[in-house]
């Protein structure tokens, strides 16, 4: 397993630094006499990977009694994706929350098909909460595109997942206490220390490289406390996704990643970071 992911997370990494470069190239596109926004590549790839992750979640959700809509699921993911892209931080409120209310209601009538009424607010509820879940936090990933720079989502993303290296490792080698056992038995104290220390000592060198090229600066002292809220935040939507795996009684979300699992089990740490790297870069 450690061997499988030692080939498939340096090629992960490097197809984000291509993505990330593509996408930093391209800027605004033109469609016709209208400029779009900045992120049309970055919006395809979180329209692609937000698609395998709500699939994966109702799977999960389905091995846990509830009844989801797949399709409905994602065509709402994809919508709300668009709609934070297209907007970026000015993204009309209204607009959102009408996609939000409007997932509700169709999943509501969806699973009341065929007069069937028991248990479809809990399924109406999972099919929302997926969205809300995938395609919200995805999208705090465009709005951090359209508000600081492509290069600062590779940044959050090499920082993040710093974190899971440094814990694992330091786990491995040093970890005595455990963290959450009845959730997560591999995780410990000793692990998450150094992947906290890991994942500040990245974002101080991230900061430092991107600050030379001209792009968003922040300070050292700064640097170091985004890295210590990303690697707190990764660690919490891993052992969030972990929960949702153990009520489902899976080990992996899917084995569409050799060695790595499901789209979500590479996702599951970015989801909570995203947001807080944008409250903290904007």
């Amino acid at each position: 397993m450690l061997s499988r992911r030692l080939i498939t997370g340096p090629i992960l990494i490097l197809f984000l630094l291509l993505f990330v470069w593509w996408d930093d190239w391209l800027g605004p596109v033109m469609f016709g006499e209208t400029q779009l926004a900045s992120g049309i590549a970055l919006l395809g790839i979180c329209m692609m990977v937000g698609a395998f992750a709500g699939l994966e979640l109702c799977t999960i959700a389905k091995r846990t009694g509830r009844s989801t809509s797949p399709m409905l699921t994602i065509f709402a993911v994809e919508v709300l994706l668009i709609v934070l892209w297209g907007g970026g931080e000015e993204s009309d409120a209204g607009v959102i929350l009408l996609v939000i209310v409007a997932t509700w209601f169709a999943s509501l009538w969806q699973h009341a098909r065929g007069q069937r009424t028991k248990g479809v607010f809990n399924d109406a509820a999972t099919t929302t909460a997926i969205t809300l879940y995938v395609g919200g936090c995805l999208g705090f990933l465009l709005i951090l595109r359209h508000d600081v720079s492509a290069w600062w989502i590779a940044a959050v993303v090499l920082i993040t997942k710093s974190c899971d290296i440094g814990a694992y490792f330091t786990g491995c080698s040093m970890g005595r206490h455990k963290l959450i056992p009845w959730v997560s038995p591999g995780k410990t104290v000793e692990g998450l220390i150094g992947g906290l220390a890991m994942a500040a000592g990245i974002s101080v060198l991230a900061s430092l490289v991107l600050a030379t090229y001209g792009y968003t600066v922040i300070s050292w002292p700064m640097a170091i406390v985004l890295g210590v809220l990303l690697g707190l935040a990764g660690q919490a939507g891993d052992l969030s996704m972990s929960l949702l795996k153990r009520d489902a009684e899976v080990k992996d979300c899917s084995d569409t990643i050799p060695g790595m699992g499901g789209v979500m089990d590479v996702l599951d740490s970015l989801l909570l970071a995203a947001p807080i790297a944008w409250l903290c870069l904007r």
